[in-house]
């Protein structure tokens, strides 16, 4: 029983085919990734920007309830407002 198996040549043929296959297909996947990487920088940039604006946000209402808060002392001659 002879078994016919494919010449160097051919197999050689079929690995450079597959290859560039292989090389398309990464080329293809390459550009994806770039606008990922693209996108997920401007995410990230939009994340710090929300936490900053968080961040001011949160220190003007402190400021304000402290500001509330002495007024309240003030007009209750020094003590603390009352507990409600």
């Amino acid at each position: 029983m002879t078994i016919n198996q494919p010449s160097i040549e051919e197999r050689l043929s079929r690995l450079e085919t597959l290859f560039v296959n292989v090389g398309e297909k990464v080329a293809e996947h390459d550009g994806n990734i770039d606008v990922l990487v693209a996108n997920i920088q401007q995410l990230t940039e939009n994340v710090n920007t929300l936490a900053e604006q968080a961040a001011t946000d949160r220190q003007e209402l402190r400021n304000s309830v402290n500001q509330i808060l002495n007024y309240l002392r003030d007009r209750n001659g020094g003590s603390p407002p009352p507990q409600i």
